[in-house]
């Protein structure tokens, strides 16, 4: 069974993927030195919008995730829309990552791996339970030392910068995309000793992911890049230790590896409540085979679209959930939680409509 450790680990491998190798040099591109507010305001606000998920998580105690405390507090039919469409976005997630994957492979190597990867990862989920936890904890501390390896490498800069409100804001807006990804870290309850310990994991990695952000955006601003093309940003960045390139690759397949298997515990919670087949709730070491196959084939099919196109609608799918969710929140809650309920409604409810206007 999984522990404390686990749930920081699994929220930090979730999270953290290929965003951060391309959003920091690009907010950085568009806003120049005022960015690195805004990364800075990402810590709180990230914290914040995490908040509503721990306190979801110790009201539930199937796996599934947070849809099942929507069931509680809005009803089945919001409850059961919330965990398909949170569900959707992730395969979207996953698909989006594992093409990012790719890209980045083909940095270097001029062939398609991309359908090789989701395979083997899944193969890898499928082994059981206690290799899951074993890899989580070995791509977790691999994570964190290669982000503070390439911070180390390559030197930061700490002076004052001119503060500019409109561009932090927009800043800490982009950066809101590559910190996006509780949903995935409350699904799989039962793979836990105790679930409460995910609520207080989540809050944890999330504190850590920030800090991490900040000082890879740091790096970036000391470097004064001057290109907006990710191959250029990675080249150097990396120069020419290959080894670091197999690193970032490592993290980009850790976020794959980690969202696959807390995607799989979807399907067998949504069984559970009869909205899947029954043949869902069949688990294998601890791992519920059927969510894995399928949504590995979903991958399959997905990643054939374009990488940007699938971050899009797994977006925009996300906050449509987030505020879903913060809405039951906020109806169940008292004090604090009520408060930092109605802040987080309010920061994905404006999401949701500069996105709509932005489309239209």
């Amino acid at each position: 069974m999984l522990k404390l450790k686990d749930a920081i680990f699994l929220t930090i491998i979730s999270i953290v993927g290929g965003g951060i190798f391309i959003l920091s040099p690009l907010t950085y591109s568009m806003f120049k030195q005022s960015f690195i507010y805004g990364w800075i305001l990402l810590i709180p606000i990230s914290l914040i919008m995490a908040s509503p998920f721990a306190y979801a998580i110790t009201k539930i105690s199937e796996s599934g995730g947070v849809y099942k405390f929507i069931n509680i507090t809005l009803g089945k039919k919001i409850g059961v829309i919330a965990g398909i469409i949170l569900w959707l976005s992730c395969v979207f997630a996953l698909s989006g990552v594992v093409s990012f994957f790719d890209l980045v492979f083909n940095i270097y190597f001029k062939f398609t791996i991309k359908y090789f990867l989701i395979i083997f990862i899944a193969l890898l989920i499928l082994s059981g339970l206690r290799m899951v936890g074993n890899f989580i904890r070995i791509l977790g501390v691999l994570t964190i030392t290669i982000i503070l390896y390439i911070v180390i490498k390559n030197e930061i800069s700490l002076n004052f910068y001119k503060f500019d409100l409109k561009k932090a804001l927009l800043t800490a807006y982009f950066a809101l995309w590559t910190s996006t990804g509780w949903e995935g870290v409350s699904m799989p309850l039962s793979a836990f000793e105790n679930p409460k310990v995910i609520a207080y994991g989540l809050l944890i990695g999330t504190f850590i992911i920030g800090i991490l952000y900040l000082l890879f955006s740091l790096t970036i601003l000391s470097l004064n890049l001057a290109s907006n093309n990710i191959e250029d940003i990675l080249k150097t960045l990396i120069g020419d230790n290959f080894i670091l390139y197999l690193g970032i690759l490592l993290i980009i397949g850790s976020c794959a590896f980690s969202v696959l298997f807390t995607l799989s515990y979807m399907p067998y919670g949504l069984a559970k409540d009869n909205i899947f087949p029954k043949i869902f709730e069949k688990l294998s070491n601890g791992i519920p085979i059927y969510g894995v196959v399928l949504n590995t084939i979903l991958t399959i099919i997905l990643i054939a679209l374009n990488a940007k196109v699938l971050v899009d609608i797994s977006m925009f799918l996300t906050l449509v959930a987030y505020f879903i969710l913060y809405l039951s929140v906020f109806k169940d809650s008292k004090g604090k939680i009520k408060f930092l309920s109605l802040l987080s409604l309010i920061i994905s409810g404006s999401l949701i409509l500069f996105r709509l206007i932005s489309w239209i």
